[in-house]
């Protein structure tokens, strides 16, 4: 799609731009003076909130975030917004469903934006609020994943442990990045943030915090379910061992006995006896009986 015009009003220019490689990015760049640190941003990777201030425009990153369950993943990308005293550029890689959300608001009439100021809240609102819908599923990911671990804990449910840990470190660093970005825009005194602005990015604020709390809850959630998997890993090493254990001590008397029948002397008990085999046989079923019920009685079976 390329460089497009969202709202052009009097007192409002709001340009977004798909591609920040293109050479529109350069064009807007010259038109409205922005840095060349800025335009280098815009341009490379995945960069924690932050706002910078430049003569007459402020640069500012938000962080989005998009969680998929199959597979366990969380994707960050970044919406860059230039902010000037009568214009808005936002510009992204590919579509950006927050600023396709806050065009379907006002183009249903949920939203009415007549300041660059506005936009800027819009925006950073929507990618707030997704955050919540993202932790949801991730909380529903998480709820599966400690049902498995309790019925069949394998690897595969340990590597989504692993990845869920990840994926909420990833979301930790974006939401406290968002949180300090806001708290900075609580208190901006530049003439680009209107007074009566600050409580609605306030309001905003609140959402991060929440969303924040709920990170760090997932967090725990996570680092319990890790440590039920090593122990249901852990119990079921013992139950192999102890009835590795239990067979093996039970071998050791019968092979005790075959090895006693088995030497190679001319005279031993019951040799020459046509029933001798059924005596050695009844012998070891007696011995194994009375060793499970040795065992059970000792309460190790």
């Amino acid at each position: 799609m390329g460089l497009r015009t969202i709202i052009d009003i009097p007192g409002l220019l709001w340009l977004d731009l798909d591609d920040p490689m293109s050479k529109s990015l350069d064009e807007l760049g010259v038109r409205y003076g922005f840095h060349e640190l800025a335009i280098e941003d815009c341009r490379h990777g995945i960069q924690p909130a932050k706002i910078d201030y430049y003569d007459g425009h402020s640069f500012i990153i938000i962080n989005t975030t998009h969680y998929t369950d199959q597979p366990c993943e969380l994707m960050l990308r970044e919406i860059d917004v230039f902010l000037g005293p009568d214009y808005v550029v936002t510009v992204h890689f590919g579509s950006s469903n927050a600023v396709a959300d806050v065009e379907h608001r006002m183009a249903t009439g949920a939203k009415q934006l007549v300041h660059p100021d506005q936009v800027l809240h819009a925006v950073i609102d929507t990618v707030v609020d997704r955050y919540l819908p993202t932790l949801d599923s991730i909380g529903d990911t998480i709820d599966r994943v400690e049902d498995d671990v309790l019925i069949r804990p394998d690897v595969k449910v340990l590597e989504t442990i692993f990845d869920l840990k990840r994926g909420l470190l990833q979301f930790r660093r974006a939401v406290a990045s968002q949180r300090e970005l806001l708290n900075v825009l609580i208190r901006d005194t530049s003439p680009l943030i209107r007074d009566e602005m600050h409580i609605y990015f306030r309001d905003v604020y609140d959402h991060a915090v929440r969303a924040l709390d709920l990170v760090e809850t997932y967090r725990d959630l996570m680092s319990g379910t890790l440590d039920i998997y090593l122990t249901q890993m852990a119990n079921r090493t013992n139950e192999i061992v102890k009835a590795l254990t239990i067979l093996a001590t039970i071998t050791l008397p019968l092979t005790l006995v075959t090895g006693y029948f088995g030497m190679n002397f001319e005279y031993l008990p019951t040799l020459k006896n046509p029933n001798g085999i059924w005596y050695a046989t009844g012998g070891m079923l007696i011995i194994t009986v009375s060793m499970l019920t040795f065992f059970k009685y000792k309460k190790w079976l």
